[in-house]
């Protein structure tokens, strides 16, 4: 362009300097055929590959062989994000700017398939951008929704305010006119006030539901969990560890799950072992009840019949003689009979 530019202007400056010529008085003084003739000042030179465009002016572009190749490629990385774009739910999110994509998407794609060598950077890229817009979009709305149903919104009301006033901003078909780097910028912030108030609000949550734990596993200590039921409570221990961590490595929601699974757990503890300690004593309480109603009802049989001191058949007094005292006379007579009957016999055997 610049060197058809170029030459068009040298044409007409000798078209100008030839008429002139033509018009102007003979000279008094004529040129000697002899004599060298001035040659004409006017020449057309080709532009060295220095020459600069002056400025305003356009220069052709050149096809490039790699063009085509390039184009390629960025539409896989199209690709790719309106992958992504899809599976956050973009098309029902905002579906007016999701099918506008998705026109754009289709006239580029087949310019791409075709092979063309015109340079298509500059749409594929804007076109990147607003399906990793839309992205951010339906990630912000869903993460706006949660919020909602949770009533956190006054955790951070700054930040809930102004993600709110972003997404009404690109849910309006106009704002799809905006460049996509622009668009997604939007929808970005739009994700990070919603992080703010879900963070503010899990931290809060996490703050007190640790106390919560803490107060709970006292209980437990106090009826000697950590002894009884040992492996219970280190489980408890290791959710109220976790939940620390969790806080410490900017997890909140983490934490605050982590934290009511060790108060539940210590809170279980402390209610079954007292259960199981109350059916115990009520155990004792009765048998002692048992115990006091059987002396209550001899005390009662007592005052109705005493047994007094009179004699009762049966009963023999405490130093009555059971039985009859023995004073061996008669093992004595036994013994002297016997030596009777023996002196006799030693007698009758002397006389034979």
């Amino acid at each position: 362009m610049k060197k058809l530019r170029m030459l068009m202007a040298a044409a007409g400056v000798l078209f100008v300097l030839c008429f002139a010529a033509c018009k102007s008085t003979p000279q008094e003084n004529p040129v000697p055929q002899n004599e060298p003739v001035a040659e004409d000042p006017v020449q057309i030179e080709e532009p060295g590959p220095d020459v600069e465009n002056e400025p305003g002016e356009e220069q052709d572009p050149e096809p490039s062989s790699g063009a085509a190749d390039a184009n390629r490629a960025l539409l896989e990385k199209v690709e790719a994000s309106r992958k992504a774009a899809k599976e956050s739910g973009a098309d029902s999110a905002n579906p007016g700017a999701y099918k506008a994509a998705e026109l754009e998407y289709a006239a580029l794609k087949t310019a791409v398939s075709a092979g063309s060598d015109e340079d298509l950077s500059g749409a594929l890229n804007d076109l990147n951008e607003r399906y990793l817009a839309l992205s951010a979009y339906a990630n912000a709305k869903a993460k706006k929704d949660r919020i909602d149903d949770l009533d956190f919104a006054s955790y951070d009301q700054s930040s809930y305010d102004a993600g709110s006033r972003i997404l009404d901003e690109l849910s309006n078909p106009l704002s799809n006119i905006a460049a996509g780097a622009d668009w997604n910028k939007k929808a970005i912030s739009a994700e990070g006030n919603f992080d703010k108030v879900l963070d503010a609000a899990f931290r809060s949550l996490a703050r007190t539901e640790r106390i919560n734990a803490f107060n709970a596993k006292k209980n437990a200590d106090s009826v000697k969990a950590a002894v009884s039921r040992k492996d219970e409570y280190n489980k408890g221990v290791e959710f109220f560890t976790r939940g620390d961590s969790n806080y410490s490595t900017k997890n909140p929601e983490g934490a605050l799950s982590n934290y009511t699974g060790a108060k539940e757990t210590f809170e279980r503890l402390y209610a079954e072992i007292l259960e199981a300690r109350s059916k115990a004593q009520g155990a004792v309480e009765a048998a002692k009840a048992r115990v006091s109603q059987s002396e209550e009802v001899a005390e009662e049989a007592d005052q109705r019949s005493p047994l007094g001191d009179g004699e009762f058949e049966g009963i023999e007094d405490e130093d009555a003689m059971l039985l009859e005292e023995d004073d061996f006379s008669d093992a004595e007579s036994a013994a002297q009979e016997l030596e009777n009957s023996v002196d006799a016999t030693v007698d009758e055997e002397a006389e034979k």
